[in-house]
């Protein structure tokens, strides 16, 4: 199970608030690194597209294959 730490080398790669599924909320509440923490869907409208795969080092950091962690949940939550 992969467990993603949210810390500041984390945070610091973090592309979250690039990504196009982004939203101000998220931003309000200083989210980020889904991939450890998951839970954004009180702030999610709508899915516009996933950087998670594509541009993420810290998504190929810890080898993991799940996406849309805004919505999905963690890397560890989608493995369940």
């Amino acid at each position: 199970m992969v467990e993603v730490p949210k810390n500041e080398m984390t945070m610091i790669k973090c592309i979250c608030a690039s990504c196009p599924s982004y939203t101000k909320c998220m931003d309000s509440g200083n989210l980020g690194v889904f991939c450890s923490i998951g839970d954004a869907k009180k702030c999610l409208q709508d899915l516009e597209g996933c950087k998670c795969q594509e541009d993420c080092s810290v998504s190929s950091e810890f080898n993991f294959s799940s996406q849309y962690h805004c919505n999905e949940g963690s890397a560890s939550q989608q493995q369940m």
